[in-house]
């Protein structure tokens, strides 16, 4: 692992905790308002305040491999598109046979690392997708090829930047939009900015700006946790050798942090439109102060999705990188939100 992979790396285990690879597609679901469709036997579990589904891939309806033996489709070329002067990649798919009102599905990557495009964490999932809709994947500024930007890279800047690639690339609303990881921040500053334009989102294991405030996990941890729950993070040093987009991008993640969430907590959630999460809960990070944790942050996201129309959250017993441990999983919460996006207000 390279020194930069990681800081990203320590940065996610500041914001979620520890967490390791799942190896096997079995899944630990809370469904909220989930179709007549879904089977499932419910339970409360670990005196949690949010009822659990137990199910298993196939009584979903997904037809899914192990992933070792799931196979990986070729991606379609990528582009550059010109935005404020910059260059920035792009990867599309079905967009020449999009339908009058059609949304197209946007990707929207976690925090990077050098050496890898923000487009390869989507190479999994991508086909599974484009077979639904129209889809969009790209590189933020300072990320794989596209040109770094002259501003800070803070949430609703990320987002506007995103907004006016999309009106330069000549693809318009509705969207609907997908966030894994930090990723998630930026597609709540979209809706936060655009929301007439959005149709939907789907969080993967991402921020979505109900977490808990310092206070509220230091209420649920154990004793000997609280003042450690109740400081500041404590951030590793960014590696010298950084390119300057992905320095930006640390640095503004880190403030957020810092300030415990002040950019994300002021974003407006939708209250309209349906949204699907997927939380990431493999074994480490359910036990001990951060399973009391991430608990209180599935609860905060189940009251959200609860008072949504059609709102849905699923806990996955895989690794952080849902797209990739479970795609069918996260097309299926993508096909979700496409059944039931609003058809009024122009979306």
């Amino acid at each position: 692992m390279s020194e930069i992979s990681a800081q990203t790396e320590k940065l996610y285990n500041i914001l979620a905790g520890p967490t390791t690879p799942g190896q096997f597609p079995a899944l630990r679901c809370p469904m909220l308002k989930a179709p007549p469709s879904y089977r499932a036997m419910e339970a409360t579990v670990s005196k949690a305040p949010f009822t659990l589904c137990f199910s298993s891939l196939v009584s979903l309806g997904l037809a899914v491999a192990p992933a070792s033996a799931q196979t990986e489709t070729g991606l379609p070329p990528t582009r550059t598109v010109t935005v404020e002067g910059r260059s920035m990649r792009i990867m599309t798919a079905g967009l020449d046979q999009r339908k009058p009102g059609e949304p197209v599905v946007i990707l929207e990557s976690g925090a990077g690392e050098p050496g890898r495009s923000p487009l390869d964490a989507w190479k999994r999932v991508f086909p599974e997708i484009a077979r639904l809709a129209p889809v969009f994947a790209y590189e933020r500024r300072g990320h794989g090829l596209s040109e770094p930007d002259t501003e800070r890279p803070t949430l609703r800047r990320v987002a506007n930047v995103l907004h006016q690639l999309l009106l330069s690339a000549g693809i318009a609303p509705p969207y609907v939009l997908v966030g894994h990881s930090w990723g998630g921040n930026y597609i709540l500053a979209f809706y936060d900015q655009f929301p007439s334009e959005v149709a939907g989102l789907v969080f993967i294991d991402a921020g979505t700006g109900t977490g808990p405030t310092r206070e509220e996990k230091a209420a649920v941890v154990p004793p000997d946790n609280r003042a450690e729950a109740l400081a500041p993070p404590i951030l590793p040093p960014i590696p010298s050798d950084t390119p300057p987009g992905l320095r930006a991008e640390f640095e503004e993640i880190g403030k957020e942090m810092v300030s415990d969430g002040q950019e994300s907590r002021s974003l407006r959630r939708p209250s309209e439109v349906p949204i699907a999460i997927v939380v990431a809960t493999p074994p480490g990070r359910m036990t001990g102060a951060s399973g009391a944790v991430t608990r209180l942050m599935i609860q905060h996201d189940l009251e959200w999705a609860w008072s949504v129309p059609n709102g849905v959250l699923i806990t996955a017993n895989v690794g952080h990188s849902v797209q990739n441990h479970e795609p069918a999983l996260v097309a299926f919460l993508v096909q979700h939100v496409l059944n039931h996006r609003p058809t009024s207000s122009g979306r």
